[in-house]
């Protein structure tokens, strides 16, 4: 990096973005002239105009003036006026993962890749380095509770870093040690077919430098496929269902809110080999799953295994993720992220554990993700006891006809009665404190703008709420 960054002026279009902000951020504490746009205001511009970083709202050319450097995200088209400028006055256009492989490149590199789970993976390394007093730098894709912001600048030798393979963009980044949680057949607007998608974490592993270790959950079938293709890297495999992998996990169960359970190394990771117990301050197998992926990742970097133990046992959680928001009447309310099947499951898996009765509020994220899996979407979601069903997010996406919160609903009255397609705010909300009178769990559930509509219910019910 630049030994002399203050006069070096930065600009980032899409400033607000999740992943854009922590880069951001991380760039104006290294110490480098950051600013950037975005078309509206939300927590991750208000946080950055808090430390000092000028952002704009509203894309305009006269924003990148004096700019030696502009970073977008891939959510930014080429004909936005700000990178037709840059291409105009030539100064150096940057993607959002190419600026992070520069920031990996400074550091040894953590990379979590997967379709579910990188985010929460994350997370659980960040902690346990530190609590390790590593001072590790963070770049996630979701608020981490314990910082209250997507990132963490660090001057310890680590970074651990979400690895987004949305538009084939992870294979940039450098990196030691790699993580796959699992992978879905998403993403075929950019991959076009799964042989591409597949071939893509393929080349992901091969990245590796001859040095470097990717561990691998081999419960996913498509994960299983590539290990068994993957003979000169090195791999550790992980599992809750197969006693042969390298890291067998086993003795699951829930206590106190703290979900308990074993592992078994069948394979010697830096020092260790063996039992071990741990527990982990969340709940669901999936997040088991996460929690195993970041004690091999710590056990690779060096750290000690009563630190691993605290730092699980510690974890508050990443913003959105079964989010507790508190209590309305007699019911529980949270907030997930959960937008694709496999999530929703897993979700769903989870709040069984605490109470069978379970009301969800969906919004479908992307008309092209629900044409995709429409069928994956009916079959979950019609385990739900009450639904609600909202309008499609479309992440700027044209409508399908056959793909739109109406024809999903339809698909799902063929076999669950009770749910509902609702338009209406003011109808959701009484039929939302309809359900609070019965000891339930109700989630807002969706990757867009549902958990907006879930802050509203909760502030224009705080008489009712209590928290725990």
């Amino acid at each position: 990096m630049k030994k002399n960054p203050k006069n070096f002026k930065i600009h980032f279009i899409g400033i607000g973005g999740i992943g854009m902000s922590g880069i951001a951020e991380i760039m104006h504490d290294l110490g480098y002239n950051v600013q950037g746009s975005d078309i509206k205001c939300n927590e991750n511009t208000k946080r950055l105009k808090q430390k000092g970083v000028n952002v704009f709202i509203g894309h305009k050319s006269q924003n990148i003036k004096f700019a030696k450097a502009v970073v977008y995200s891939s959510a930014i088209k080429q004909n936005n006026i700000e990178i037709k400028e840059s291409k105009k006055n030539k100064i150096p256009l940057f993607t959002r993962a190419d600026m992070l492989a520069e920031l990996m490149k400074t550091k040894k590199s953590i990379a979590v890749a997967g379709s579910h789970g990188k985010t929460t993976t994350t997370s659980l390394i960040g902690n346990i380095l530190d609590e390790a007093k590593y001072d590790p730098t963070i770049i996630n894709g979701g608020i981490i509770n314990s910082y209250s912001k997507n990132n963490k600048y660090g001057r310890g030798e680590w970074m651990v870093a979400e690895a987004d393979e949305s538009d084939g963009s992870f294979l940039r980044l450098p990196h030691q040690i790699s993580i796959i949680t699992n992978i879905d057949i998403e993403h075929l607007d950019y991959y076009k077919n799964k042989e591409n998608l597949f071939k893509a974490f393929e080349l992901f592993i091969q990245n590796l430098p001859f040095y470097g270790t990717t561990i691998i959950c081999v419960d996913d079938k498509n994960l299983k496929k590539i290990e068994k293709k993957i003979n000169n890297r090195n791999l550790i495999t992980y599992s809750m269902r197969n006693k042969s992998a390298d890291v067998f996990i086993d003795n699951i169960y829930i206590k106190d809110n703290l979900t308990n359970f074993s592992i078994l190394l069948n394979k010697q990771i830096s020092k260790y080999r063996g039992n071990f117990n741990y527990s982990i301050q969340t709940i669901g197998n999936h997040n088991v799953l996460n929690g195993c992926a970041s004690i091999i990742a710590a056990f690779l970097v060096g750290v000690k295994n009563k630190y691993i133990k605290k730092a699980l046992k510690n974890y508050i959680g990443v913003k959105r993720r079964f989010t507790f928001l508190g209590k309305v009447n007699n019911a529980f309310i949270y907030d997930d992220y959960a937008h694709h099947p496999t999530e929703i499951a897993a979700t769903l898996l989870a709040a069984k554990k605490i109470n069978k009765k379970i009301v969800i509020i969906f919004q479908p994220h992307r008309y092209s993700r629900t044409n995709l899996l429409m069928m994956q979407f009916v079959n979950v979601l019609s385990k739900v006891n009450t639904l609600y069903i909202l309008n499609t997010y479309s992440a700027g996406e044209k409508p399908i006809k056959k793909a739109t919160s109406k024809i999903l609903h339809k698909n799902l009255l063929k076999k669950n009665n009770n749910v509902k397609y609702i338009q209406n705010q003011k109808l959701l909300n009484k039929l939302i404190i309809k359900n609070t009178f019965e000891k339930s769990i109700i989630i807002f559930m969706g990757a867009g703008s549902i958990t907006r509509i879930a802050q509203k219910f909760m502030k224009d019910n705080d008489r009712k709420i209590k928290k725990n």
